[in-house]
């Protein structure tokens, strides 16, 4: 019984996990901007926004389901800051600034290192309320009601580290110098685009939320 209804939810966490989004855009051009310690920060930061969303769901209630207000907020939230993030990343493909491995010294790289990418992450993570309702949705469909809360947490911890870890190996694939040299002449064009499909996000969360 635990093991089917793990199962279930291990599957359904891992093709949300591997599907596109902010948090992955943000993630591999942190790592290539910025350098690999950049993105390790930038992965913890996003699996600990995931975290809390987890703790939540964990706690049998939804702020963000019981509090309008407070999903309104998060929602305008997350808008300005995908623009944000879209924003620099088009004035970063703009610029002639080498990749993090291109650095003849590390010095930018310290400078861009893996408290910047934390918070980076954190934000980009917890400013998603859809991470919170998927969680709930998670553990409302999928686990059962006599599922022991340690039961539970173990699979929460799963979660946790799923995403931690599925993030880091990207991380780490990406900034590989033999990888990174391949991507180097359409890094710009790519993060361009990135920026704009960002901005155009932004856009319609906000217009969602506010002519809902």
């Amino acid at each position: 019984m635990v093991l089917h209804e793990f199962l279930l939810l291990a599957t359904a966490h891992w093709l949300a996990l591997v599907s596109p989004g902010p948090d992955f855009l943000l993630l591999l051009r942190n790592a290539l901007r910025h350098g690999r310690r950049n993105g390790i920060g930038t992965s913890l930061g996003i699996a600990c926004a995931n975290g809390v969303y987890i703790v939540m769901a964990l706690a049998g209630f939804s702020v963000l389901q019981h509090s309008p207000a407070l999903l309104l907020a998060m929602k305008l939230l997350a808008g300005g800051y995908l623009a944000y993030i879209g924003w620099a990343f088009i004035r970063a493909s703009r610029s002639p600034q080498p990749l993090a491995w291109q650095h003849a010294d590390r010095g930018m790289e310290a400078h861009h290192g893996f408290f910047q990418g934390f918070a980076a992450g954190f934000l980009s993570g917890g400013l998603n309320p859809k991470n919170g309702l998927f969680y709930l949705g998670l553990f409302t469909l999928m686990v059962g009601a006599a599922t022991g809360m340690e039961i539970k947490m173990l699979y929460g911890a799963w979660m946790f580290a799923a995403v931690f870890v599925w993030d880091a190996a990207l991380v780490l694939a990406v900034s590989s110098e033999r990888v990174a040299a391949r991507i180097v002449r359409y890094f710009s064009r790519a993060e361009w685009l990135a920026g704009v499909l960002l901005l155009i996000a932004a856009l319609a969360i906000v217009a969602a939320t506010l002519f809902a």
